[in-house]
């Protein structure tokens, strides 16, 4: 089980994974501190990572599960293999937020 930020360019997924255990715990959650800011950074150097399709995964410890922060452009069953993979979840929600929105999904209103 590894958390943190994820990007979508194309094809590709980009992240920055952390164990469960290396991970900081913030009320009731469990988040890694690498940003999406410093991982866009670490990748590209031109560009705003606010136009492109991002996610977050995150451990909940009162409901024991991961939980897949991701822009609704992405949520397709090939993506969420490729972040059940790399993240090496089990058990899992897919929930959506606001923060994670690429411009293309701003406009858009949430179900």
């Amino acid at each position: 089980m590894r958390i943190g930020p994820f990007f979508l360019i194309g094809q590709r997924l980009i992240f920055n994974a952390c164990n469960l255990s290396e991970g900081r715990r913030q009320s009731d959650k469990i988040d890694n501190s690498y940003g999406h800011d410093r991982l866009w950074d670490d990748h590209f150097k031109e560009g705003d990572y606010i136009n492109y399709p991002r996610g977050r995964v995150l451990w909940d410890c009162t409901n024991q599960q991961a939980i897949v922060y991701i822009d609704r452009c992405i949520n397709k069953p090939k993506v969420l293999e490729q972040i059940i993979e790399v993240f090496e979840l089990e058990k899992y929600v897919v929930e959506y937020d606001d923060h994670y929105r690429c411009r293309d999904c701003i406009g858009e209103l949430f179900e």
